[in-house]
């Protein structure tokens, strides 16, 4: 491995893991081209989608809250929500996923949560698989973490990268992979992106295991949003559409998730216009009961497959 290549990826670690606003891109932009081309063309299998097999639809998938991993009491109390939430094998993937805007002080202490409530998910991962039903693990936006898990062998699928980092993908895949190689490990990583316009996701579906669709209703997560600036439920179906029209495989089989606003009472139109399944936050994880709402949910988006079909 080149050492620019070495720097280039420490480089894009580092100002993901201290929340430095710049995109990947033009990190990527400040070395030679002729650097990443002669890599990526060394390894050109290993920068498409890793082809990893999904269930059949509809797919659920569970997000973290944003203050998830603040304190130990936060850790406690989401492990045992997601732990609720997946006893019935009904959720397919699991997304770490905390807030980016703390100090580094604040962002060391946090990391050794997160690093604790990983290993907790790994662990609930690996006995949910003993009996017959898993779900794939997933950390958002953090490479430091990813790369830290997977070398004290903790049981982590991939990453979920950002929007605005999607040119990085095929380098933190290449990456990624050799730090599994390194350790021994056989497994493909997962790499996932979330996309809010057709252009996003044109430009990275063909590297990316599946695609966040949004945004669909009214949400926390993007409060600067209108009702008039929502994406909207029927949103995921044309993206899904689009890449259908633009793939050269006959069968389609890039999962595209609904986000944003999404509970038991509405799960089911995304799926009902094209969606291959929802990925919710607080409907789940603030739940009284997580299990219930998850059943109910797979319920609700099962009952319009089976309809469709």
């Amino acid at each position: 491995m080149s050492r620019e290549i070495l720097v280039l990826l420490f480089t894009c670690i580092t100002l993901v893991s201290i929340n430095f606003h710049r995109s990947f891109a033009m990190i990527l932009q400040s070395y030679p081209q002729r650097h990443m081309s002669l890599k990526c063309h060394q390894d050109e299998a290993l920068l498409r989608s890793s082809q990893i097999k999904w269930q059949n639809p509809p797919h659920l998938a569970i997000l973290t809250e944003p203050d998830a991993c603040d304190s130990r009491t936060r850790v406690e109390e989401t492990y045992h929500a997601i732990e609720r939430a997946t006893s019935d094998g009904h959720v397919d993937l699991v997304v770490v996923r905390v807030a980016d805007d703390l100090s580094p002080i604040e962002e060391d202490k946090r990391n050794i949560h997160k690093l604790d409530l990983l290993q907790r998910l790994s662990r609930l991962k690996l006995d949910s698989k003993k009996h017959g039903s898993t779900f794939k693990l997933v950390v958002n936006n953090d490479l430091e973490i990813m790369i830290k898990a997977l070398s004290q062998d903790i049981s982590i699928d991939g990453v979920h990268v950002k929007e605005r980092n999607i040119e990085c993908i095929p380098l933190i895949r290449q990456q990624l992979q050799e730090v599994i190689i390194e350790h021994g490990g056989t497994d493909s990583i997962i790499i996932g992106t979330s996309c809010h316009s057709v252009k996003s996701a044109l430009d990275s579906y063909q590297n990316v295991d599946y695609l966040f669709v949004g945004t669909c209703y009214m949400t926390l997560s993007h409060p600067e949003k209108n009702v008039q600036q929502l994406e909207g439920p029927a949103f995921p179906a044309r993206i899904k559409k689009q890449l259908q029209d633009a793939s050269d495989d006959s069968v389609f089989a890039l999962p595209v998730f609904a986000l944003g606003g999404i509970d038991e009472t509405n799960c089911h139109e995304p799926v009902l216009l094209g969606a291959d399944g929802v990925g919710v936050i607080r409907s789940v994880m603030k739940a009284e009961d997580p299990q219930m709402v998850v059943d109910r949910m797979k319920k609700s988006m099962t009952d319009v497959v089976d309809r469709m079909q």
